[in-house]
């Protein structure tokens, strides 16, 4: 009985460490720059999102967008299927560069950020100053 007592808690000490292995974090980048219709201003933003939370975290720093209404989202390509479409973020009032990030992510969301789909966008809620593609970090 205590040999089986022990083989059950070291399996499971082994099954929570297998599960912690098999988290993945993936850094991403994207390059920040004035919208086509008029747009101004520039920035970077630098992401993380941890797999098995489901958390992105990161920073976006821009100058040159004077916006009374920020806003900053995550969108995806023309929805389709599974897509969770657009992901705003959280911003605190009164936004300034640099603003830390910090949400939950979708998988769906999680899987087209790996594969190069999305934009960063930051401007008014009516309308993108700046925008960029999110790309994996090299």
């Amino acid at each position: 009985m205590r040999n089986s007592k022990i083989i059950l808690g070291a399996g499971l000490a082994l099954s929570l460490l297998c599960g912690v292995a098999w988290a993945d974090t993936v850094k991403f980048t994207a390059d920040l720059e004035p919208d086509k219709q008029g747009g101004a201003g520039k920035g970077t933003g630098t992401f993380t999102i941890d797999t098995a939370s489901k958390t992105l975290t990161g920073t976006i720093e821009y100058s040159g967008v004077a916006t009374p209404e920020m806003a900053a989202f995550l969108s995806p390509p023309e929805k389709q299927g599974g897509n969770p479409g657009t992901l705003p973020i959280p911003l605190p009032a009164n936004a300034a560069s640099p603003i830390s990030v910090k949400m939950q992510v979708p998988p769906a969301a999680i899987d087209g950020l790996k594969g190069g789909e999305w934009m960063l966008l930051i401007g008014t809620k009516q309308a993108p100053s700046i925008g960029g593609e999110v790309k994996p970090a090299q």
